[in-house]
């Protein structure tokens, strides 16, 4: 199993574009979109946090465990 970040889903969802989650989480739009592609390592409880808060949504709806495919790879 791996965790999967699916930001971007949930903030489109939600219809937040980067710029509005940035201010309204703090949270640098460049850093977002690393979150967003799935290549920023080691993000804090508290990043999240505020992501969470900014969204008005559970953690459960921005991060997720995805099957592997066998090769180390989320399917």
């Amino acid at each position: 199993m791996t965790v999967k970040i699916i930001l971007k889903e949930t903030r489109q969802k939600k219809e937040i574009s980067r710029e509005q989650l940035a201010v309204k989480s703090g949270i640098s739009i460049s850093y977002i979109q690393k979150l967003e592609q799935n290549v920023a390592q080691r993000v804090s409880l508290d990043i999240y946090d505020k992501l969470c808060k900014a969204l008005n949504c559970d953690i459960s709806d921005i991060l997720v465990y995805t099957e592997d495919d066998g090769n180390g790879d989320a399917a």
